[in-house]
């Protein structure tokens, strides 16, 4: 299987603390994480940026953004896949999608403003 580049909000607590539990359960090292909101995450000249601030995005030779992204992850940690029906239901109907806007829309950013002098919350 293909190893997926995920894209998160570093900004975000949620987004955060999800990548930190997906790299607890990616057993098989399928799932690379990348801080969105930083220097490196530049030189990806392809992605939607601004889509990707809004929603996680992913990479595995193909764009991938929002709830997309979620079930790509699940394919790829195989103690997930007992939600694998769940989660595959959610993706074919649309309702994954629209559940993963509503909560990307409330979510809370915490913007962290650092340079090599301070550092600011």
């Amino acid at each position: 299987m293909k190893k997926l580049t995920v894209f998160y909000d570093n900004w975000c607590p949620n987004c955060s603390r999800f990548i930190k539990i997906v790299k607890k359960l990616d057993w098989l090292n399928l799932v690379e994480s990348k801080e969105l909101r930083n220097e490196q995450s530049k030189q990806f000249s392809l992605i939607d940026y601004e889509k990707a601030t809004k929603q996680m995005a992913s990479y595995n030779g193909k764009w991938h953004y929002g709830f997309n992204t979620l079930f790509l992850i699940f394919v790829r940690l195989p103690i997930l896949w007992i939600l694998f029906p769940i989660i595959f239901l959610l993706k074919v109907t649309g309702i994954g999608q629209i559940l993963y806007t509503e909560l990307a829309i409330n979510r809370k950013i915490i913007p962290i403003h650092c340079d090599e002098n301070t550092c600011e919350i």
